[in-house]
């Protein structure tokens, strides 16, 4: 890991008007936000790493989806395959194994992500409709249902509101029966942020709607493949698109949320409770101009992809018995590669890739470089307009989760896709220059 070094920060103040109905509040320039670049460098400490591929048998993880840090620094995995938890105490040492696999009380039945606040683990369980919520001391406390027809589920983590709620985006939608009549039959555009209500009693609901940008024209990619005994598959893929512009968002603990759905460098600070709008940063950085060079470089990543996922090979479908097929992965990659042959872009790669948010209230802003397959640098700013620096692009990125005192943990990947945590403790506060 990139070791990094202290920088002083660069003061500003930026002026937050109030939201008035459906106008956003002017931002005013601001000193600090407006600058170039200044590199901090931060020396982090690594404290421990668990996984790996000579790992301990508690230690060896199939799919960490989520993991986080409780008040106390005791770090939880959430393990996707075997739907076990793993509790590891603050010096690296492994505490208990928290649920397993199954359809009880306690039980996972399909974890898709973990949050951890000060004091509970919350898991997203599409198995059990809802959240399985527990008590960071391994115990099962309830199940907390959503409606999933109007609302859905995350995949991921979710940021935690001060308040106790969650705050995310719904991946998974399911109806069981007939719609509901009283749902809106026009909700506004957009992707919707919901406050996902904890307490047994409230709401869920959305507080706010990001920009949903248009769907390029294109027709849909019919794929097939044949098997030696005359049997086929035959599937539709939607148009391959290229640099199509994503929503990012951070709960802060003050409860505002971050969010950035636009292409340029622009974060909207929205009230956690009321969605209105309540003040904007932004750095004078643009988005990257899509050119032939970049189309170039985008075919050529996706082309490697294409190759990594089929190779040639052959799959079989099935025991391998009686009603088995089987099929050549290189006719199916020939398709897959006319596919990214035949991909659209949009006009410019967007700013900010991510968002973040840590305990001190900081906004981790993960740029693109404007390249394809290439890091970007990660700016860190304050709510209130000051531009604390720039953490370059070999160096720490966001990292996948914040804990008490500085601490955080990031996840590494070998080439067989083992994975490894490292927890390290970074500064919480900037030299003020």
């Amino acid at each position: 890991m990139t070791r990094l070094s202290a920088i002083p920060a660069l003061a500003g103040i930026l002026l937050l008007a109030a939201c008035s109905g459906a106008e956003a509040p002017e931002t005013q320039p601001v000193d600090g936000l407006d600058s170039p670049d200044r590199t901090l460098a931060w020396s982090g400490e690594e404290l421990y790493a668990i996984g790996g591929f000579s790992a301990a048998e508690w230690a060896e993880f199939g799919s960490i989806e989520s993991l986080g840090f409780d008040a106390q620094g005791n770090l939880y995995l959430l393990d996707g395959q075997t739907g076990k938890i793993t509790h590891v105490s603050p010096e690296g040492e492994f505490v208990r194994t928290i649920s397993q696999q199954g359809q009880g009380p306690g039980e996972l039945a399909q974890p898709m992500g973990m949050t951890v606040t000060p004091d509970r683990l919350i898991v997203s369980d599409i198995g059990h409709r809802g959240f399985s919520v527990f008590g960071t001391d391994g115990e099962w406390i309830e199940n907390v249902p959503v409606d999933l027809a109007r609302i859905g589920l995350p995949i991921g983590g979710l940021d935690v509101h001060p308040s106790g709620d969650l705050v995310g985006r719904s991946m998974i939608r399911m109806s069981f029966g007939e719609p509901d009549e009283s749902e809106e039959d026009s909700p506004p555009p957009g992707q919707p942020i919901f406050r996902f209500a904890m307490d047994g009693e409230s709401e869920s609901r959305a507080i706010y709607y990001t920009w949903d940008p248009p769907e390029p024209e294109g027709p849909e990619t019919e794929m097939s493949a044949s098997s030696s005994d005359g049997n086929a598959i035959q599937f539709r893929m939607g148009q391959l698109e290229g640099f199509r512009p994503r929503a990012s968002y951070a709960a802060l603990p003050d409860g505002q949320i971050a969010i950035a759905d636009t292409t340029d460098y622009r974060i909207r600070l929205v009230d956690g409770e009321t969605g209105s709008q309540v003040g904007e940063l932004r750095r004078p950085i643009p988005p990257t101009p899509v050119d032939d060079r970049i189309r170039g470089l985008e075919r050529e990543r996706q082309l490697e992809a294409a190759n990594e996922g089929f190779g040639g090979r052959v799959i079989t479908m099935g025991s391998g018995g009686a009603g088995s097929m089987s099929f050549d992965q290189g006719q199916m990659a020939e398709q897959m590669r006319q596919r990214v042959e035949n991909m659209v872009f949009y006009p410019e790669i967007q700013v900010i890739e991510a968002l973040a948010a840590d305990p001190q209230g900081r906004i981790w802003v993960q740029r693109s470089s404007g390249v394809p397959g290439e890091d970007g640098p990660t700016d860190l700013l304050t709510p209130d307009g000051r531009y604390l620096g720039t953490l370059s692009a070999d160096g720490l990125r966001i990292p996948d989760a914040f804990g008490p005192g500085g601490l955080v943990a990031v996840i590494e990947t070998d080439e067989f896709d083992i994975p490894t945590v490292r927890v390290l403790r970074i500064p919480t506060e900037v030299p003020a220059g």
